[in-house]
């Protein structure tokens, strides 16, 4: 736990992106809220801006490393840190601004927007300022054959003298993670869903988009990156690999396909908050169909 804190406040392009953001949004006397707070830090960095009050939410363990070091930094008076989720919390007093980083490598995988509508209706003061502001998806095909073998085709080999070729479905059907370098992609990216995270209404995103193969290649699935408006002109994206904590997600294909230069890929892509993903369409002649609800075969409770 610690040590994965350490990897985020490391990533200097994403604390320092956070940083200027509420020093730009945090006016001074403000209450706000920040959910997911981790070890405290975008909590203290409104506190340096200004604020009041801040009701710094984290469900796990690392609250009370939050607490700790708003008792060292002198932060105590004015960050109140509370153990929970944050749809379960209520507040003394409605907040001026929102602050979060619960964004995964795919933007919305750490259920962001519902966290964020949520807080709106109970939490927050209508009109309230939120970082981030916004929040897009993009997508390429991608030709990745290592990580492929290593995730999916790996099931189908028999392995101990056991027949495990049936898991590969499922892996076939669960997000991966990796760092994905424009070279790897078939196709130039497309941006594909985009939200406004100040006025949403929904949790359920839908994009779609056709690719135009650029070289011949096998797709072995899609490259997946957000991109967030934290601020006005201030933008945080994890489209590069390496370039911060996060990496990219890749969502496999069942079957690579076989595509040759101004091959047409469509793509339909749709989530519910990042707990749910699809992704379906078609290269040429071949149809896919694929969501992370196959990701695991359900369990029977013995009887």
């Amino acid at each position: 736990m610690i040590e994965y804190h350490r990897g985020l406040l490391a990533d200097r392009v994403r604390t320092d992106a956070y940083r200027a953001a509420i020093v730009a949004t945090v006016r001074p006397g403000d209450v706000v809220v920040d959910i997911g707070c981790g070890s405290g830090i975008l909590s203290f960095f409104a506190c340096e801006a200004g604020a009041a009050r801040v009701y710094a939410i984290d469900r796990g363990g690392m609250a009370g490393i939050a607490q700790f070091l708003a008792r060292h930094l002198g932060y105590a008076d004015r960050v109140t840190v509370l153990q929970d989720e944050s749809t379960a919390v209520e507040l003394p007093e409605r907040a001026d601004v929102l602050v979060t980083e619960t964004m995964g490598s795919l933007g919305f995988d750490e259920n962001i927007a519902g966290s964020i509508l949520d807080a709106r209706t109970r939490l927050l003061k209508p009109g309230a300022r939120i970082v981030p502001q916004r929040l897009g998806v993009s997508v390429a095909p991608v030709e990745l054959p290592e990580p492929y073998a290593k995730h999916v085709t790996w099931w189908s080999e028999p392995r101990y003298g056991l027949d495990l070729g049936p898991v590969r479905v499922f892996a076939a059907n669960s997000i991966v993670f990796a760092h994905i370098a424009p070279a790897a992609h078939v196709a130039e990216a497309a941006h594909i869903i985009d939200v406004d995270l100040t006025t949403a209404r929904s949790t359920l995103f839908r994009g779609k988009s056709r690719f135009i193969a650029t070289r011949d290649a096998a797709v072995h699935g899609f490259g997946v990156w957000f991109d967030a408006t934290l601020a006005a002109g201030i933008e945080l994206t994890n489209a590069h690999g390496g370039a911060t904590e996060w990496a990219q997600g890749f969502l496999p294909l069942d079957e690579p396909l076989t595509v040759t230069a101004g091959t047409g890929v469509d793509l339909d892509l749709e989530t519910d908050d990042g707990k749910v993903w699809r992704w379906r369409g078609r290269a040429g002649s071949v149809s896919f169909d694929q969501t992370t609800l196959f990701a695991a075969a359900p369990y029977a409770p013995a009887k």
